[in-house]
């Protein structure tokens, strides 16, 4: 390079060029979820690298579903969570009416656990050691309260009020009696169980704010709507993910089929949404636990034969006839096998493709564009366009070391071609063009097997 100086006396000049390093790509198999929870902010994707972490931001009730769903993905080896809060309007919590010995409605208990979930709480009332006092009990099935020798009367230290508010984790107290009521009585002996819990459902617009909040996040590569079978819902996640990966942001959207769908509802949701970016789960209730599998995974790794942990039993078991319908649909299946546990049938996309084949096309487009970058503002040079070329076939050696790209099997055809050049008018606009064709390794879903048996 040539030096701006004039030089009068004899002498050195050095001059130290900075190679171009492209920064390190972020690991795959970063998921973001979105769902309800009881608490933390809305519509603001927060990042979370375990359950514990998770919990202190967004609360452990599993009642809701974006809690529900991290904690599966965590239990299957998630690397890291964006969590998107949503919020739904018209949830209801469980209660139960308690009446005095008059048979006067007395006290109001409300479940803490929010929705339906209370419905599964239940209470006893007996009678005091203390005349004119009552014993509540109230159990969620695994936990157990009780308050002995409480009271109606406002103006003592066991005002039940006030002792069950303050030391129950299960429910809240409210005092249903009139005020100036001469001796409130004890309440009547008897057992019972909240009802009246209904846990609303997010509306779709809630779920198209917080995409929207997620393109965002460029590392996110799997999207997850938690405990949502809507269609229309898994519809704009599949656009999301359409519309990000034209920037380089590559993602995958998952989604499960509703409680006791039938195969032939499922088998009809794929005929409108057959997608290389979207996923449908089935059965119910497991969609997390793939979302966690493919994270903790490498990029070129499949999810076939896979197994899944944190659920103990599959919703429902599907016949070897209705597998084949679900995988002839593009439909990810999960089956229980003896000596594998709950597995993955088959890694395929709603258009039936390779999970992992998208993937690996997925991380070769990230790795280009991160290379690219760097080069933005050097000189379209002969030389600059040769080096672009070099850093970008040295990502795609270090795919092809990891198997993540291989040649063809008669190895004519190479594993990667990658070509960096730029046309007179490109030139004139400072464009230049990179072309590469990679050829994704694909997972052994079949082996045939010949025996030749010699007598």
């Amino acid at each position: 390079m040539g030096s701006n100086l004039v030089r009068i006396l004899p002498g050195v000049e050095v001059q130290v060029v900075k190679e171009i390093v492209p920064q390190q790509l972020h690991p795959s198999g970063v998921v973001g979820i979105i769902g309800t929870a009881e608490k933390g902010p809305v519509l603001t994707p927060v990042p979370a690298t375990s359950y514990r972490e998770y919990q202190e931001k967004f609360g452990s009730d599993l009642s809701f579903s974006l809690t529900k769903e991290a904690r599966i993905c965590f239990m299957n080896g998630v690397f890291e969570v964006f969590a998107t809060r949503i919020e739904a309007a018209g949830t209801t919590n469980a209660s139960a009416v308690l009446k005095d010995a008059e048979g006067e409605e007395a006290l109001r208990l409300e479940a803490r656990y929010v929705g339906e979930s209370g419905n599964k709480l239940r209470y006893a009332v007996s009678a005091g050691a203390i005349e004119g006092s009552f014993s509540l009990q109230i159990t969620d099935g695994t936990r157990f309260e009780a308050f002995d020798n409480i009271t109606m009367d406002r103006s003592s230290e066991l005002y039940a009020v006030d002792v069950i508010n303050r030391g129950s984790k299960l429910a809240t107290a409210k005092d249903l009696g009139k005020r100036g009521k001469a001796a409130p009585k004890a309440l009547m002996a008897g057992e019972g169980q909240f009802e009246g819990g209904v846990t609303a459902k997010p509306d779709p617009s809630s779920y198209e704010k917080a995409l929207e909040m997620l393109e965002m996040e460029e590392d996110v590569d799997v999207v997850l709507v938690a405990d949502c079978w809507d269609p229309k819902v898994h519809a704009m996640v599949d656009a999301h993910c359409m519309n990000m990966s034209k920037d380089a942001k590559n993602r995958i959207g998952i989604g499960t089929v509703g409680p006791g769908e039938s195969v032939q509802e499922i088998v009809k949701r794929t005929s409108a949404l057959a997608s290389d970016r979207f996923v449908l789960v089935a059965p119910y209730g497991v969609a997390g636990a793939v979302a966690g599998l493919i994270s903790r995974l490498n990029y070129y790794e499949s999810p076939t034969f896979k197994a899944l942990t944190g659920i103990a039993e599959l919703e429902r078991r599907y016949t070897p006839s209705e597998l084949m319908e679900l995988l002839k649909a593009g439909v990810l299946a999960i089956e229980a096998r003896r000596g594998r546990g709950l597995i993955v049938e088959k890694a395929i996309t709603t258009s039936k493709e390779q999970i992992s084949v998208i993937r690996i096309a997925d991380h070769a487009v990230r790795g280009t564009k991160n290379i690219s970058e760097n080069f933005i503002g050097t000189l379209n040079t002969t030389q600059g366009r040769g080096a672009l070329k070099e850093k970008i076939t040295e990502f795609m050696i270090q795919m092809e070391r990891e198997n993540a790209i291989v040649p063809s099997t008669d190895g004519k055809e190479p594993a990667f071609l990658v070509d960096v050049y730029s046309s007179q008018m490109d030139f004139a606009q400072g464009v230049v063009r990179v072309d590469i064709a990679v050829r994704p390794v694909r997972a052994m879903d079949y082996i045939y097997a010949t025996i030749t048996v010699q007598a």
